[in-house]
């Protein structure tokens, strides 16, 4: 008798679907349909296992941190970067043994990455290297990016995005590409390299999603890329709102950033509704959509006067109750229509 189980015996499990799909056993959308089964029905006691482990990796990483804090007078210069190398080490040789195509391996891996920055941090103070946080930023991105493309783990990838959204973020109000700008400026160049950034690192997902590799997930890891191009695209379409509306100069520019808001927003809204749904994006998009059109409510009732009337006070609650049950019709009547089909 045989001892080994059959492969159809086992559980279903994202990664054994996108085996089957790479085979060709499963068709797309099959495997599409059976992913959201799979998450519904997943076991809590996987979701508390991983989520207490991660949680333990979390404080341990905080306890190391709090350490150098609070020993930081009463430790040599090699006590530091020794300290701080060998946590890199331990957790390096950890993900190793343990094995980088199981949880727990690449948990510390993501935990080694992270405490690639504590080293580089700990570096810089000890030999006062003068370097700018955006340079931090950027060397700690580098440094762990071969990691980061061997582990095939997507929260260290979305970790490594977040590093090159602060290096990003820092980078522009210190050394801006063509000279010296008012903060206005910089803001702006800011707010669409973010947008940029986080727009290209989304389309990537979702054109790497249709390929069959086991460990790309597009659920949450999607969720959060999504937020994160529309912050920034929000932020600079609100800022032209507030500072360039009445602006006869400048004003042009904040007619543009609400089309072109307008247009970005329509076609997610589009693909995340007809060619790939997803209620939680749907969601996600509308508020932020209604933020932006509560802004700008605001700036046309001009809210900035001196002498605001009563009844200003009176419509504009009205008109921003009517845009937030308005996304909240379009919600509804998206997730029937979804329903039905």
């Amino acid at each position: 008798m045989n001892s080994l189980s059959s492969p159809l015996d086992r559980p279903a499990s994202i990664p054994v679907l996108r085996r089957l799909l790479a085979a060709k056993a499963l068709s797309l959308p099959e495997v599409e349909a059976m992913e959201l089964q799979v998450r519904r029905e997943l076991p809590w006691k996987t979701w508390l296992d991983r989520g207490l482990l991660s949680l333990g990796v979390v404080l341990i990483l905080a306890g190391i941190g709090y350490f150098f804090a609070h020993n930081w007078n009463h430790l040599t210069d090699m006590d530091k970067l020794g300290l701080a190398g060998g946590a890199v080490l331990v957790s390096l040789v950890g993900a190793t043994w343990a094995g980088l195509d199981r949880f727990p391996g690449k948990t510390l891996l993501l935990a080694a990455s992270a405490l690639v920055g504590v080293f580089i941090a700990v570096f810089g103070q000890v030999y006062q290297t003068g370097a700018d946080t955006y340079e931090l930023f950027t060397a700690w991105a580098l440094l762990i990016f071969p990691w980061v493309a061997l582990g095939r783990f997507m929260p260290l990838w979305i970790f490594w995005i977040g590093l090159l959204n602060l290096a990003l973020g820092f980078y522009w109000p210190v050394y801006p590409l063509f000279g010296d700008y008012e903060s206005w400026t910089i803001f702006r160049h800011e707010t669409i390299s973010l947008l940029l950034l986080n727009g290209i690192a989304l389309l990537l997902l979702e054109v790497a999603g249709r390929w069959p590799i086991s460990w790309l997930d597009r659920g949450w890891s999607t969720l959060i890329l999504l937020t994160a191009t529309l912050i920034p695209a929000s932020v600079e379409t609100i800022g032209e709102i507030l500072n360039s509306w009445d602006k006869y100069i400048s004003g042009h520019s904040a007619f543009l950033a609400c089309a072109l808001y307008a247009a970005f927003v329509v076609g997610l809204g589009f693909y995340y509704s007809r060619l790939r749904y997803s209620l939680p994006a749907l969601a996600i998009i509308t508020l932020n959509t209604c933020t932006v059109l509560t802004f700008l409510t605001i700036r046309i009732l001009d809210f900035d006067q001196p002498d605001l009337h009563a009844g200003i006070w009176l419509l504009g609650g009205i008109v921003v109750l009517a845009i937030f049950g308005g996304g909240v019709f379009f919600l509804r009547t998206q997730r029937l229509a979804h329903q039905k089909t």
